[in-house]
């Protein structure tokens, strides 16, 4: 399809996907006047008197290229116009998008690691009383860090219960309580598989059973 500028004459052809994207509205490329190219859209080329007799013979054939204007108007190039509120919802869009990906990705970008204490699973467990401190039992276990990078080591809930599945003790330790020669921002490797020892007061023979929890 084809339209006119109405500033200064000259001829563009357009797409009505185009059109539909700038609204309608171009900037001409001869005069960089900007007009509604909706008002002189047509199917044919503008002014086809001014082609001479040869090319509108070569036109009728479907011979011509609607591209080969006479060079009085020769073809421009089109700039599609975007209204300002379009342009404010572009950048709007993009800037929430930017955001979103610099907040979940704040720790990889800060090199900052961050506990995923459901990755990390409960491989086996035991717990004795303590052959040497009465009232006091021994909980061995072992831990592995299934995820796929390495992490800080997870604090561990043990929470003791009755057969009614009431909590009668719980106790919560920090890796320097249950780790042997845990030094400060240790890392838990991936699938580095872990053992920890903790001592907790016994809590009598009200407690039937103990649960692990990983913060």
């Amino acid at each position: 399809m084809y339209t006119q500028c109405t500033h200064c004459g000259a001829v563009f052809r357009v797409k009505m996907k185009e059109l539909t994207v700038a609204q309608g509205k171009l900037r001409c490329g001869e005069c960089d006047g900007v007009f509604v190219a909706t008002e002189t859209l047509t199917t044919t080329l503008p002014r086809k008197e001014t082609l001479t007799q040869e090319e509108r013979e070569r036109e009728e054939d479907g011979i011509i290229d609607p591209d080969v204007l006479t060079p009085k108007y020769k073809r421009s190039t089109a700039k599609y116009t975007f209204s300002t509120v379009q342009v404010l919802t572009v950048l709007a869009l993009a800037s929430i998008l930017i955001a979103q990906f610099l907040y979940s990705n704040k720790n990889w970008l800060t090199g900052e690691l961050t506990r995923n204490p459901k990755q990390v699973k409960m491989i086996s467990r035991n717990i004795i009383s303590h052959p040497n401190d009465n009232g006091v039992l021994l909980i061995s276990a072992s831990i592995e860090n299934k995820a796929k990078h390495a992490q800080p080591y997870p604090y561990v809930e043990v929470t003791f219960l009755d057969n009614k599945e009431n909590t009668i003790a719980l106790r919560r330790f920090k890796p320097a309580e249950y780790l042997q020669h845990y030094a400060e921002n240790d890392i838990f490797p991936p699938n580095k598989e872990t053992s920890l020892q903790l001592k907790i007061a016994d809590p009598g023979k009200k407690a039937t059973r103990f649960n692990f929890k990983f913060m």
